[in-house]
């Protein structure tokens, strides 16, 4: 939409669409994206008024964009969508400065065309009236302030997301060795993290919702998920031999609301955790246990297939490790099937100690 807004623009008017001149609410980067990508139709324009020998409409396409890549290179694009497309204007100069010398070598007098109408390259850079003809130029400089401010929020959430995000991964840890204690502590550290640290910046600058404050919040609903799975709600269960089986939904999440893609995100990974603690149960000959994982984890899988669409992201990716957790199951309660059928005595435990027992 804005490529074509600017393009219509600068046909009409020889410069570049100020932002303001907008109807519409667009955001910055897609604002950038639109004049970016539309310095591609601006090449095209200019070689179509090469065949029609008008070097002055080729002078002022090569002019714009050339003003636009000058402003464009203040920017830190990093390895972002902007950063590759930001690539395509130097093409589009090149194309442009291309033409104008083909002109010029079949007899286009350059010189004379350029006379006071242009900006052309041996234009003083004091002669910042002509640029901003082309550009409007305080519009740019507030746009690129912004988008610095932006960049320095994304650093700062990035790194914060690393503490919120540690804390959950070792609160799951925690729980796979039975350390209660600590994991109920470490989920406390990554909702305070959340809290304090995340959400500011996310309520301030709501576009970097998604990234690595999303991926925090997965890996927060996987441990709250596993937590309750083992423990229930209240964590007052007296026999922690035995997997409670509650599975919280997204309502139970009061402290930090989760988006759909958080929560089922986070249920999906779920599934790798109580696949982990099957294996355990197994090593133990406890088939019940370990059939009451297959359950959970079937339980889970319906209820997702059951969804007439599943949300965007890494939701879809996750679907076929779920599917092999629940067949490596399978498989594991078949071979102990088979352990039981065979009539072997395993001790799962040591005889305490005694060698006189066997």
């Amino acid at each position: 939409y804005v490529r074509q807004k600017a393009y219509y623009h600068f046909l009409s008017n020889g410069a570049l669409l100020p932002q303001s001149s907008l109807s519409e609410k667009i955001s910055d980067e897609e604002y950038l994206t639109g004049i970016i990508t539309m310095n591609q139709d601006i090449a095209r324009y200019a070689i179509g008024r090469a065949t029609e020998r008008d070097v002055n409409s080729v002078m002022l396409s090569r002019d714009l964009i050339s003003s636009i890549l000058d402003h464009l290179m203040k920017y830190d694009f990093r390895n972002g969508h902007l950063r590759r497309k930001y690539d395509g204007v130097k093409y589009a100069l090149k194309t442009t400065e291309t033409v104008l010398y083909e002109l010029s070598v079949t007899g286009a007098d350059i010189e004379k065309s350029s006379g006071e109408e242009h900006l052309t390259k041996k234009s003083k850079p004091e002669d910042s009236d002509e640029i901003n003809k082309l550009l409007p130029e305080d519009e740019l400089e507030h746009l690129r302030k912004r988008m610095e401010h932006r960049d320095e929020l994304r650093e700062k959430l990035i790194k914060r997301c690393r503490d919120g995000q540690k804390a959950a991964k070792q609160a799951i840890y925690a729980l796979h060795r039975d350390d209660i204690k600590k994991a109920s502590q470490l989920i406390s550290d990554c909702e305070k993290n959340i809290l304090e640290q995340l959400m500011p910046i996310v309520e301030e600058e709501p576009t970097l919702r998604y990234g690595s404050y999303s991926n925090v919040l997965e890996e927060y609903a996987e441990a709250k998920l596993y937590f309750a799975w083992l423990l229930g709600k209240s964590d007052e269960c007296n026999d922690r031999s035995n997997p409670v089986g509650v599975l919280l939904l997204p309502e139970d999440f009061n402290l930090i609301p989760l988006q759909v893609e958080d929560y089922i995100g986070g249920l999906c990974d779920l599934t790798g955790e109580i696949g982990r603690y099957a294996v355990k149960k197994g090593t133990l000959r406890d088939a019940e246990t370990v059939r009451f994982c297959l359950e959970t984890d079937m339980s889970i899988i319906y209820a997702l297939e059951s969804l007439s669409r599943l949300p965007g992201g890494n939701i879809g990716k996750k679907m076929e490790p779920l599917r092999r957790s629940i067949e490596k199951l399978e498989k594991m309660l078949y071979e102990l099937s088979l352990v039981k059928a065979t009539g072997r005595n395993v001790v799962s435990e040591a005889n305490d100690g005694d060698p006189g027992k066997e």
